[in-house]
């Protein structure tokens, strides 16, 4: 995998949120080789998730998500940067509704 296929991708070390438009997290999991996974902050709304620093290199977040049976496959965004840069896919990637773990593909440079 590489920045190419990464769902968003940004500098090292930017902290920024990310959305997901469909289903709700309950659990959300930054997963870099070598490293234990980090737990993530999740908001209230069950969307928008925080990556305090962006590793170098790629890395995943797993997402642990609740779909309602209505639920339409989930469009993966960038929500705030607060450092550094951050961008989604273009076009935006998605998550297919119903799949859990759902895995987001992270990449910075």
């Amino acid at each position: 995998m590489s920045q190419a296929t990464a769902d968003i991708s940004g500098t090292t070390g930017a902290n920024f949120t990310f959305t997901i438009s469909s289903g709700t997290v309950t659990t959300a999991f930054l997963k870099v080789d070598g490293k234990p996974d980090a737990l993530l902050t999740i908001s209230a709304s069950g969307r928008e998730m925080t990556v305090p620093s962006l590793p170098a290199n790629q890395s995943w977040v797993r997402l642990d998500i609740v779909w309602a049976p209505a639920d339409p496959d989930a469009v993966i965004d960038v929500g705030s940067v607060t450092s550094g840069s951050a961008k989604a896919a273009g076009p935006k990637h998605t998550l297919d509704a119903g799949d859990t773990p759902g895995f987001v593909e992270l990449f910075g440079t």
